[in-house]
């Protein structure tokens, strides 16, 4: 088992997205369920996850019967969720109002939260869990095995500040002034090849064999009115997924009876113009379909989205809008899901 991090195989996902894993010290997670499929570059046997939500990846029964077939899941979370019912082992997590908690805000204001009542049950912030972990398994890294306040002590160093000072400030303090620091972010210039700003980038020019371009080239999306009209004669609309409603997180508090009773049913927003196009009222049950699949839900007639697009908010698990993208409608550069440029009709249900 590898010790460092530079005994690590290499990432997921960098093999398909090179410019990604060039610029970006992460795996790319779309392509997961393609490795587990295919085992290449190698095998992947079994996953560690920390409030794993399969519903956030395009086409999610994808990836859900591509982690059947692994050997071991872990998964840490709040709540039992589907993605838990996936996982051999569940490890539940502590909600913020039961762990310590660093903060810091864009006001140079910062925090150490206390807990306000003990862990429930069997539960454990997911900070301790990590690193109660990388003490079993011998992680060779001193921060790891120090622990979470020695941890953040170190990333606090820059600023002179330590744990112990915020904890005889449980209302908070002010960060010192960054004036008082030399900006050094760009002293040796941009995170780029030639350290300056580049109009030509020299990171896709490495891959320009591959199909990319140097120079920022517009390119329509893979499905569009440009690429395949035939397509878009029969899915004419545009279908944009992924904003944020104000009183969920994600879709963390959709089970929820309060928050869930702000909102209850599962809506799509059309623009009037579209309404009135589609014979489409408000409060009408509608079926969005794509080439891949459809899904049911009530339509909201507003002004907030323009004529021809569709706009619908993600991970409701009984009209899932992510099941309507194909897993592998991914962009070449970053590998994310194109989820502001999918092509979608919309008809009436009538009930």
């Amino acid at each position: 088992m590898a010790k460092t991090f530079d005994e690590m195989p290499p990432r997921v996902g960098v093999d398909k997205f090179p410019v990604w894993g060039k610029l970006v010290d992460e795996a790319q997670s779309m392509h997961l369920p393609f490795q587990i499929n295919s085992e290449e570059p190698y095998p992947l046997k079994g996953l560690f996850a920390m409030g794993l939500n399969y519903r956030m990846w395009p086409n999610p029964q994808f990836l859900a019967d591509s982690l059947k077939k692994m050997d071991f899941i872990v998964n840490v979370d709040i709540f039992m969720t589907d993605s838990c019912k996936l996982a051999d082992i569940i490890l539940p997590a502590c909600t913020s109002v039961e762990r310590s908690e660093f903060r810091c805000y864009p006001q140079r204001y910062a925090i150490f939260t206390q807990p306000v009542i003990e862990p429930l049950y069997e539960s454990k912030a997911d900070v301790d869990i990590i690193f109660d972990l990388a003490k079993r398994l011998e992680l060779d890294d001193p921060l790891l095995q120090a622990g979470y306040e020695a941890s953040l002590d170190w990333i606090l160093e820059p600023s002179g500040m330590t744990v112990e000072e915020l904890k005889k400030h449980p209302a908070g303090m002010f960060v010192p002034d960054p004036k008082e620091f030399p900006e050094k972010k760009y002293l040796k210039g941009f995170k780029t090849p030639s350290g300056k700003m580049e109009f030509k980038s020299l990171i896709l020019e490495e891959y320009k064999d591959s199909g990319y371009e140097a120079l920022p080239v517009y390119q329509p999306p893979k499905y569009s009115k440009e690429a395949t009209p035939e397509l878009a004669n029969e899915y004419p609309l545009i279908l944009n997924t992924g904003s944020r409603l104000p009183m969920f997180i994600h879709s963390r508090t959709f089970r929820l009876p309060w928050t869930r009773s702000l909102r209850p049913e599962v809506c799509a927003d059309l623009s009037p113009q579209d309404g009135i196009k589609l014979g489409i009222k408000q409060g009408d049950t509608i079926k969005i379909s794509t080439p891949l699949n459809s899904i049911t839900v009530k339509a909201n007639l507003t002004n907030i989205v323009q004529p021809g697009v569709v706009h619908m908010y993600h991970a409701y698990p009984e009209a899932d809008v992510n099941s309507l993208i194909e897993a592998d409608y991914l962009d070449p550069v970053s590998g994310f899901p194109g989820y502001k440029s999918l092509l979608c009709k919309v008809e009436r249900v009538d009930k």
